[in-house]
């Protein structure tokens, strides 16, 4: 199942280590298959299409309540790659709530066993980002990504310690990487990944990949430097401006009141 549009076109795969990979789950699974078992879902790398020296398998089965399945450990080495097993109760899961993180990482998963279709109900109720979810990351991101980068830098400065306030700066950044995904209708991606899938957003500010590397330039730890980086942020911060506030229906002094 897809719930996010990220391509993940990883330089270091390797077509061989990914069939073996895949190769290597199907057989581990299918010892496990019975009635106790509501359903079996691969993760991760092999889902996503690449597999390097770098990645493991990542396998999510989901158990009737109550029964034994001879899953001793979390996680097995198989063949030189590891094998990394989420086991849990499938009557858990439907009342457990799934944070951000976890939502993200089922929105490219196959499931490989599901003779009820349950799983599918699962992750089609559990993973989707909520409209009322999309509204926020988008209000927070944009209220607090300027926050973060025009004021905590400031107070940082007057209280003397420049390397702080480059830290509120890159703080700031994540924020406004927030408002991105909610922008775009996309959970937000895991930290390892953050930024790799905000490339390949749809709707992001114009040249965003060639203004942020500029952003992103630290030459030195001085005051020059910091206003520097937050007059090419604050350029488009305002650009996205007009966007946000017609998505929200609010002006940007009516989010902050909010915030």
């Amino acid at each position: 199942m897809e719930f996010m549009s990220t391509k993940f076109l990883i330089q270091s795969s390797d077509p061989q280590l990914l069939e073996k990979a895949t190769r290597i789950a199907k057989e581990f699974v299918q010892k496990y298959i019975c009635e106790d078992i509501v359903g079996i879902v691969f993760l991760g790398a092999i889902v996503r299409g690449y597999f390097d020296h770098s990645a493991d398998i990542d396998i999510a089965i989901f158990k009737k309540e109550g029964s034994q399945i001879p899953i001793t450990k979390k996680f097995y080495k198989i063949e030189d790659i590891e094998v990394q097993i989420w086991l849990s109760d499938y009557e858990s899961e439907l009342t457990n709530p799934w944070d951000m993180a976890r939502r993200w990482t089922y929105s490219q998963s196959q499931i490989y066993f599901d003779p009820q279709e349950k799983i599918v109900q699962l992750l089609t109720d559990k993973v989707p980002l909520k409209p009322e979810e999309k509204r926020w990351l988008m209000m927070s991101g944009f209220t607090l990504s300027e926050w973060y980068i025009n004021r905590l830098t400031q107070l940082w400065l007057e209280r003397g310690n420049i390397v702080s306030a480059h830290h509120m700066f890159d703080q700031g950044l994540i924020y406004f990487f927030d408002m991105l995904f909610g922008l775009n209708n996309e959970l937000v991606a895991d930290m390892k990944w953050r930024y790799y899938c905000v490339e390949q957003l749809e709707r992001l500010p114009h040249n965003f990949k060639q203004r942020f590397k500029d952003i992103m330039i630290l030459n030195a730890f001085t005051r020059e430097e910091l206003d520097r980086r937050k007059r090419a942020f604050m350029e488009m911060w305002r650009e996205m401006q007009p966007t946000i506030e017609g998505e929200v229906q609010m002006t940007f002094e009516e989010m902050e009141q909010i915030l």
